[in-house]
């Protein structure tokens, strides 16, 4: 396995692996559990338009894991703010049938290393209290819990003005 840079023509390969991997990990997955397909598109045709805004705004962000036949089997989004000094991880996916074998491990070291040659300060990465694989693995790199987010969600015919 190798990690790289993405590249363009990787962009419907990460989009398999969002499909297969993001789920029961991402908001858009437990909506559609909850309230079906919003407006005719899936949970996993809206996670791949956050990947694509992703790549879009910092393509140099995406890196990707090849296995030894040079099949992308795993990508994290990274981005940089050098104002705040704070390089975030929006997504890391690693296929099915290939979680496990330390691809997450590799690409978090490698944005890792992608934020010490920016001069990053901070490091921030997100999970839903539910992705019990994230809440094990990102406190191993020396990641800290320190805020929770709840999200409310209800239809708009429902809402009550008070």
């Amino acid at each position: 396995m190798r990690i790289r840079a993405y590249r363009e023509n990787d962009r419907a390969r990460v989009h398999e692996i969002t499909s297969a991997s993001f789920q029961d990990a991402s908001i858009h997955g437990k909506l559609e559990r909850m309230y079906g397909p919003l407006r005719g598109t899936t949970w996993a045709e809206r996670k791949c338009r956050e990947i694509d805004a992703d790549i879009d705004q910092e393509p140099e962000g995406v890196l990707v894991a090849e296995d030894d036949d040079g099949t992308v089997v795993g990508y994290i989004t990274t981005t940089t703010d050098q104002t705040s000094g704070i390089g975030r991880i929006p997504n890391l996916a690693v296929a099915p049938g290939q979680q496990g074998k330390g691809i997450g491990k590799a690409l978090i070291n490698a944005a890792l290393d992608r934020f010490d040659q920016a001069g990053m300060e901070l490091v921030k990465i997100e999970t839903l209290a539910t992705n019990e694989t994230g809440q094990a693995l990102y406190p191993r790199f020396g990641f800290k819990e320190f805020v929770r987010q709840i999200h409310y969600i209800m239809r708009a015919e429902d809402a009550r003005r008070l």
